[in-house]
């Protein structure tokens, strides 16, 4: 239980505005790519929440839907 806390715990938040580029790739405003996995959400400029920790498998992009897709990579 310790373990898991402390991989949760790392989890950092970041508030981003979005737009879709193409399948499975976004950009956010200041030109960083959020590479994701099946996700089919459509965004043009749009607030959403990443939820990104470097070493973490369980990365997440949460749209203001409340969807949320895997997030795969982060690309600058």
């Amino acid at each position: 239980m310790t373990l898991l806390f402390s991989i949760i715990a790392r989890a950092e938040f970041y508030k981003v505005e979005i737009r879709r580029e193409s399948s499975n790739l976004y950009q956010t405003r200041e030109g960083i790519y959020i590479k994701t996995k099946f996700c089919y959400e459509y965004a043009i400029w749009e607030s959403a929440i990443l939820s990104y920790d470097k070493y973490s498998y369980n990365n997440k992009l949460i749209f203001n839907n409340g969807q949320s897709c895997e997030v795969e990579k982060i690309l600058n």
